[in-house]
């Protein structure tokens, strides 16, 4: 049998490649299968043509935008996707938000967007969202259960503690993370921590363009809420297992 054709199935129109990116890395790790391409022509065949559970266009789009992508495909009595609920993200203010959902999106997401606000639309469509620990992908890294669990225990126990005084300390002054989030991305790949490994990532793409001051705030808060949410997980793993 074919797993991937059982997944929750979203395709993406984003033009920002970075972006485009992230927000592809983070829909795979709510485990989702995802379909990504960077302008509204392509979006628009592409909903013609591949079944989808959830649509998620940029409203400024090259070719056509969003709402002209969605306009097209309800309006095509043979496309594939013509019934799929659609999410539009854009930066705009309230007035451009209104219109959007005139148009006949579903919701619309803010740029730049907190992992948690994606994964929870994700649910919110029919998506069984992921536990933020991949079991598997700890173990190919260790190599047994028993060496997981140690490592699992020493990243709880030691590491993240140590990563949340840091975090609490660094005031307004997100750049002196960097050391932390360099140390912590090798450690979440052993670990299997996806979602805490994903805000890491972002948050150093983040901070590599400091001069954005909203994207980096907003990519604090999602490592903030990401690390949370990975300790919790990690306690009732560990407890649940008796290491």
């Amino acid at each position: 049998m074919d797993m991937d054709a059982t997944r929750f199935r979203v395709l993406l129109a984003e033009d920002d490649p970075v972006s485009r990116q992230f927000l592809a890395e983070a829909i795979r790790a709510s485990g989702a299968e995802v379909t990504a391409c960077a302008d509204g022509e392509a979006a628009l065949q592409l909903a013609r043509s591949h079944a989808s559970d959830l649509l998620i266009f940029d409203h400024h789009l090259p070719g056509r935008n969003g709402d002209a992508v969605l306009a097209a495909l309800r309006a095509d009595p043979g496309a594939a996707a013509r019934a799929v609920p659609a999410i539009a993200t854009s930066a705009a203010r309230d007035t451009e938000l209104a219109s959007l959902i005139r148009a006949g999106f579903a919701d619309v997401l803010p740029k730049p967007m907190p992992i948690a606000v994606l994964r929870a639309t994700l649910h919110r469509h029919g998506c069984p969202v992921d536990s933020p620990l991949d079991d598997d992908d700890a173990l190919r890294a260790c190599g047994s259960a028993e060496a997981m669990a140690r490592l699992r225990r020493l990243f709880s126990e030691q590491e993240l503690p140590k990563v949340q005084e840091e975090l609490d300390q660094v005031g307004s002054e997100p750049l002196l993370l960097r050391s932390t989030l360099h140390r912590l991305q090798a450690s979440c790949g052993f670990c299997g921590a996806i979602t805490l490994a994903l805000a890491t990532a972002a948050l150093q793409r983040a901070l590599s363009d400091n001069i954005n001051a909203d994207r980096v705030q907003a990519a604090l808060l999602d490592f903030r809420n990401a690390l949370a949410t990975t300790r919790t997980a990690l306690r009732a793993s560990l407890e649940e297992s008796g290491a």
